[in-house]
This record gives structure tokens, C-alpha cells and sequence, in this order.
């Protein structure tokens, strides 16, 4: 009998990842198999019989981690889920999010509403879209928590924060060199570039009410490094040359610049670094173009920014 779903959690040992297998543990839906991704010489937790360990001496970002992860999917596995490792999911979370796809054949990706954990707790995201100037947002961030009487909505992408997809959406996605997520990533909106390439192919995304998703890392803010600039900043770029004609692309740069400034504006009240990153940003762009335009993947690029459906 094949296995039904399995979650990857993506680590690098954070003490978090505790909180995170209990939670599992207490789904009304058991997952058949957790596979936590430690990489960067993290200690393995104590696991029971339905846990993969997959251990690696090297830090792997967020993508790697998670493509790594998606090789110890049994085959015929229908869904797997992707779920940060500060992520507390609902004792509902997995049964609901695996009963909307299987009830609902056009879609390839679901998730529910992610919480944060202030004091009160908002919304940190119901699902993915683009802004007016084209910047990835989380939906209705900010807003509040009850997801009242609302139906499944439509969304361009899923946050890979505590997602669940269809297995062969995530194959017939992939890119030529068999990755699901783009390494060169690493982290941050490799979820968006993700969602781009499935509605490319016509593969749509949902948000499904009734399953909600504690986030501890969207309270705690992130780390000043210099590193979250840049991926935050260059990602966007990649994620929209990676999937756009050069006419699209051509066609929305005023607004992105506009977006590229607001965003770096926003990061540089929490990382001063921000500022000399976007200059080195904005000097690598026309790399970063040439690097997305020459990037193989499936379905004919999207002719303008998608907006938000939801």
C-alpha cells in the first residue's frame, strides 16, 4: 500500500524543530513519513519509527535542503508537505490541507492561514501574490486570525513556510536539472519562483481556510546579516527574469524599480546593510536578467506580472 503523505522539514538544528515534530505528532492526520533535512552539522533529534533523518556536514540553504528532502519521498506518494522547522501546525492542519486536494483535482498546491506568534497574533500570510509594483507579498499579513465562514480562495502561490502540494505538480515543475526549488536561491522566494513556474503550466494554487499554522520566526524578526538583503532583494529578480518574457520583464522595470526602492527602504529600518546591498543588487542586474532569461523550464513564459486573485 503506498504511503499517502509525507512532510520535509528543512533544518539546521534550531530548538524549534522539537516544537515542530510534536506538533506533527498530534495531527488528527498522521503524516507516513517526516523527513528532517539537518544539514550544517546539526545534532539529529529523537525520532520514533515514521521519521527520516537526512544529515549533511555542510550548511544547505533552504532549497537544497528541501530538494534533498523530496528524494526520500516514497514513490507513489501523492502529497507532500513543506513545513519550516519554527512552524507549529494545528492538530487539523495536514487533514484539512490533504482533504481540499483531494476534493478539488484542479489544484496542485494548498495552505492554510500562518499565524505569528505576537502578542495578539495577526496573520503572517494566507498565501502568495505580487503587489502593484511587483514585490511578493504574503496575503493579508498584518490582518486578523479568524478565518471565519470563507471559502477556498484562489492565490498564485503557496508559502513553502507550511504548504502542501500534489507530488506530480511538484515533477512536471521541476527544473532541467530535476530541482523542484531553484538552488541558486537558496533562501527566500524560492516559493515565489516556485508558484511562477506552476502557473505557467497552468497548475493552480489555493488558500483553504480551517488550518491554520503558527509561524515562531515571523515574530522574532531576522537576522542583520548581510546575506538577507541579498536574497531577499536579488531573489525577486531571479524569480520574475526566470519566469517573464524579456518584453514582460522590459515592459514592468519602471514599476520594479520603484518596487526596489520601497523595499529597500523597508528592510533598511531592521539592516543597515541593506542600502550597499541594493547598490551591488541593482550593479548584478543585468547578470541576474541574463541569468533568468537562459534558465530552461517548463511552460511558455507569463506575459505580464500576475496579480492577486484572492
Amino acid at each position: 500500500m503506498h504511503e499517502r503523505v509525507s512532510v520535509v522539514i528543512p533544518s539546521l538544528g534550531a530548538p524549534s524543530l522539537n516544537g515542530c515534530l510534536d506538533a506533527l505528532s498530534r495531527q488528527q492526520l498522521l503524516p507516513d513519513r517526516i523527513i528532517v533535512v539537518l544539514s550544517g552539522g546539526s545534532q539529529p533529534p529523537e525520532t520514533g519509527p515514521e521519521i527520516t533523518t537526512v544529515l549533511d556536514e555542510c550548511r544547505l540553504g533552504f532549497a537544497a535542503a528541501v530538494n534533498r528532502g523530496l528524494l526520500e519521498v516514497p514513490a507513489g506518494t501523492p502529497f507532500v508537505a513543506l513545513l519550516n522547522d519554527d512552524a507549529q501546525p494545528s492538530p487539523q492542519w495536514l487533514g484539512t490541507l490533504v482533504s481540499a486536494l483531494e476534493n478539488r483535482d484542479d489544484l496542485a498546491a494548498v495552505q492554510g492561514t500562518v499565524t505569528d506568534a505576537a502578542a495578539p497574533p495577526a496573520v503572517d500570510g494566507r498565501g502568495l501574490a505580487f503587489d502593484h509594483l511587483g514585490l511578493p507579498i504574503q496575503v493579508e499579513r498584518g490582518a486578523a486570525t479568524d478565518d471565519g465562514q470563507r471559502c477556498i480562495e484562489d492565490r498564485l502561490g503557496v508559502s513553502a513556510t507550511a504548504a502542501l502540494f500534489r507530488v506530480e505538480a511538484l515533477k512536471t515543475a521541476r527544473l532541467k536539472n530535476g530541482s523542484v526549488l531553484d538552488q541558486t536561491f537558496d533562501s527566500y522566494h524560492e516559493d515565489t519562483d516556485l508558484a511562477l513556474r506552476l502557473s505557467r503550466l497552468g497548475l493552480r494554487s489555493a488558500w483553504v481556510p480551517g488550518a491554520p499554522c503558527l509561524h515562531l520566526g515571523s515574530a522574532s524578526g531576522r537576522q542583520r546579516t548581510w546575506r538577507h538583503p541579498w536574497w531577499i532583494l536579488a531573489n525577486r529578480w531571479r524569480a520574475l527574469a526566470g519566469n517573464l518574457t524579456p518584453f514582460a520583464f522590459a515592459l514592468a522595470f519602471p514599476r520594479l524599480i520603484r518596487g526596489e526602492l520601497r523595499a529597500v527602504c523597508t528592510l533598511a529600518r531592521r539592516n543597515w546593510r541593506a542600502i550597499p546591498v541594493a547598490c551591488l543588487v541593482l550593479a548584478s542586474l543585468p547578470l541576474l536578467k541574463v541569468q533568468g532569461w537562459l534558465r530552461s523550464t517548463p511552460g511558455p513564459r507569463l506575459r505580464r506580472i500576475p496579480g492577486n486573485p484572492g
